[in-house]
C-alpha cells in the first residue's frame, strides 16, 4: 500500500463546489475524477483551479481543442501517464486524428500553423523555457495576439506544473472510468490505450 494521498471520491467532500467539479470531472471533462479527487484534500484549492480551467479556451483562436493538445504534449515530456492516458472528452474526437502528430517529435505536416506553434510552445515549457526565444515570439505574433500568446504561455506552465502532481502522486485512474487503472510510471509508450 502506499503511502502517498489517495484522490477522494465527492461523497467524501463537503464544499459543494468541490463535489460538483468532481462529478463533473467524472461525467463529463475527463470521464474521470481521479485529478480533481486528489486535489480534492484542499477543496479551496481545488475550486479554484477548476475555475481557472473554466476560464482558459474562451479566445477566438486559442479554442479547447488546440489546449487539449498542448496538454498531452506536456503529458508526454513529463512521461505523465494519468495525463497521457485520460482525454478531454468533449473534444476528444477532435484531437484524436492530430495525435500523431503531437507524440514523438512534432510534425508540422499533421496540423495547421496555429496548432504546430500552440505545441512546440508547450514542448519547451515542458523541456527547456530558456530556449524560447524572440524569434518564436515572433513566430507566435504572426497566429495569435497577445492576450492569447499569454493564454498559451499561462495552460502550458499550469499543466506542466500539473503533470509533475500527478507524477508525484502516480495518480492512477478511477475504478469506475473506462480507463485502465493500472498505470504505470514513468510512462514508456507515448500513445497508451484508451477506451
Amino acid at each position: 500500500m502506499s503511502s502517498r494521498p489517495d484522490p477522494l471520491d465527492s461523497d467524501s467532500v463537503d464544499d459543494p463546489r468541490a463535489s460538483e467539479l468532481m462529478e463533473n470531472a467524472e461525467s463529463g471533462w475527463y470521464g474521470d475524477s481521479a485529478f480533481f479527487g486528489a486535489m480534492a484534500h484542499c477543496p479551496e484549492i481545488l475550486t479554484a483551479i477548476g475555475d481557472v480551467f473554466e476560464s482558459f479556451g474562451q479566445g477566438e483562436h486559442v479554442d479547447p481543442s488546440l489546449l487539449e493538445l498542448m496538454r498531452l504534449k506536456v503529458a508526454e515530456s513529463h512521461q505523465c501517464a494519468y495525463c497521457a492516458t485520460v482525454r478531454t472528452l468533449e473534444v476528444r474526437e477532435d484531437v484524436a486524428p492530430k495525435e500523431d502528430a503531437v507524440f514523438g517529435e512534432v510534425d508540422p505536416e499533421g496540423l495547421s500553423r496555429r496548432e504546430y506553434l500552440a505545441i512546440s510552445l508547450a514542448a519547451d515549457l515542458s523541456t527547456d523555457p530558456h530556449r524560447i526565444s524572440d524569434q518564436f515570439f515572433g513566430d507566435l505574433r504572426e497566429e495569435f495576439s497577445e492576450a492569447e500568446i499569454v493564454e498559451l504561455l499561462l495552460f502550458g506552465s499550469l499543466e506542466v506544473g500539473l503533470d509533475r502532481f500527478c507524477i508525484a502522486l502516480e495518480l492512477q485512474t478511477t475504478d469506475d472510468s473506462a480507463y485502465p487503472d493500472d498505470l504505470e510510471y514513468p510512462l514508456e509508450n507515448p500513445r497508451p490505450k484508451t477506451t
